[in-house]
């Protein structure tokens, strides 16, 4: 009987790669086209030394690779030809962010250097149909996607409701953009990710639901609110992994979605994207306190935002002013009137996603919460990815900020957080490089009093 194994033919090789049978009738070679991603090979030849092998590493970044380059040339394909020759002749056509097209304007794709001028013809509102023929149907939140990928475009209307605009955002799987967050999210703890629009929140937490569906086995549900996390269409994009999928109708349905995903479809893990408004707030808390493991994302640069955010501030445990009696406040040096945390946060830890390479993790959040409140310096680490590591997997680093159990700082962390020059009347501890690396060594601390303005 004849076994056939299934082999991967990068594009990079031959157009037309011929391979022989050892036969002693002599068969015509086999030819197979370029473009196609699988190609059907007997086993006996994989063992073959001539024989052209690969690398199951290769298979898999040659894999995604190829069909990251489908999806992007679907997306292309909304674009007249002109437009598409001057985006894919442009040398960072492979990162590209997102194509700008508004009627009467000359259309824009943007790039990490900048924005690039496609064509010197402005938009027609024949372009704009074009695009929008190939495309879903638009939702109430002027989204709308193509079918199994994860690009979404977005619509500016006029004031009669005609589209005048489109912004095409490249949607990208990059597995292992979670590798950092790992042992954060491995053992059950709900994590919220905080950062600014376009710093790749949805993708962190895609490749999340995806580690822990394929690698820890949990049960994992994504309530998707615009098929940003699993794509547009029925079936959920491959960047999920075995996780499941709940599309929600409507942007004000989304905190009942999540209740009815966590009482019908009886999840171990809830992963929400942009979680924005109280009632959605409400609900997430209300999932945490059944027990079940949170991941969500909220727009934001850094958790103070949060927790000053009336509508959020409830993800982690509120925030509520306590009179203090003259005799507690003495105590803590404080006024009598102080800021506290109202209860338990709905998640166990939080991630700031200061740019696509830097993350800043408060394994405690409600340590930290705590902190801010009370006006001191948070305890925080920060982790890189590094894009360049072996297989392609990022790899995180982490390095845990020098705050001691007073949290007393050094000057440079100060100027670096806050942007500016210490106070006068603060007491600053800079510690040896061994007390930093842990290695039992102790020295004399030195102490900086500053005194006057800088």
């Amino acid at each position: 009987m004849l076994s056939f194994a299934l082999l991967h033919v990068h594009p990079s090789s031959s157009p037309n790669p011929q391979f022989h049978f050892p036969h002693q009738n002599q068969i015509s070679p086999i030819q197979f086209l370029h473009f196609s991603p699988f190609t059907v090979i007997p086993t006996k030849l994989l063992s073959k030394p001539s024989f052209f092998r690969l690398s199951s590493s290769v298979w898999s970044s040659s894999l995604i690779a190829d069909d990251f380059q489908v999806e992007l040339g679907r997306l292309l394909s909304l674009l007249p030809e002109e437009m598409r020759r001057g985006v894919s002749e442009h040398p960072e056509f492979s990162n590209l962010i997102e194509v700008v097209m508004d009627l009467g304007r000359k259309p824009l794709a943007r790039f990490p250097s900048g924005d690039f001028i496609l064509s010197d013809q402005p938009i027609t509102l024949d372009d704009l149909q074009q695009a929008t023929s190939q495309v879903g149907d638009f939702a109430v939140d002027n989204r709308a996607g193509i079918s199994r990928t994860l690009h979404r475009i977005s619509a500016i209307r006029n004031r009669k409701g005609a589209i005048i605009g489109l912004t095409c955002r490249v949607g990208r799987a990059i597995s292992g953009s979670a590798n950092s967050l790992r042992d954060l999210v491995k053992d059950g703890a709900s994590l919220l990710l905080i950062g600014p629009p376009g710093v790749g929140k949805t993708t962190i937490i895609r490749d999340i639901a995806r580690m822990l569906a394929n690698d820890y086995g949990k049960r994992v549900m994504i309530v998707d609110t615009s098929n940003e996390i699993g794509g547009d269409g029925d079936i959920p994009h491959a960047g999920i992994g075995n996780a499941r999928r709940m599309q929600v109708p409507h942007n004000d349905m989304q905190h009942k979605v999540l209740i009815e995903a966590v009482e019908n479809h009886m999840p171990q893990v809830i992963v929400i994207d942009e979680i924005g408004t109280k009632l959605e707030a409400m609900a997430a808390s209300t999932i945490a306190q059944r027990g079940i493991q949170l991941v969500a994302t909220a727009h934001g640069v850094t958790i103070e935002n949060l927790v000053m955010n009336p509508a959020l501030e409830m993800l982690v445990g509120g925030v509520q002013s306590v009179t203090l009696g003259d005799e507690e406040a003495s105590r803590r040096g404080v006024q009598k009137s102080v800021l506290e945390r109202k209860g338990p946060s709905s998640f166990s830890c939080g991630v700031e996603i200061i740019s696509k390479a830097e993350l800043r993790a408060h394994p405690d959040l409600e340590a930290t919460v705590d902190a801010i409140l009370a006006g001191r310096y948070p305890k925080y680490e920060i982790r890189k990815i590094n894009p360049g590591s072996q297989d392609g997997i990022m790899e995180s680093s982490s390095i845990q900020a020098p705050l001691d159990e007073i949290n007393e700082v050094l000057i440079e962390d100060i100027i670096q957080i806050n942007g500016g020059i210490p106070d006068s009347t603060e007491l600053i501890s800079a510690t040896g490089p061994s007390m930093e690396g842990g290695s039992g060594e102790s020295e004399d601390a030195l102490c900086i009093f500053l005194y006057g303005v800088l």
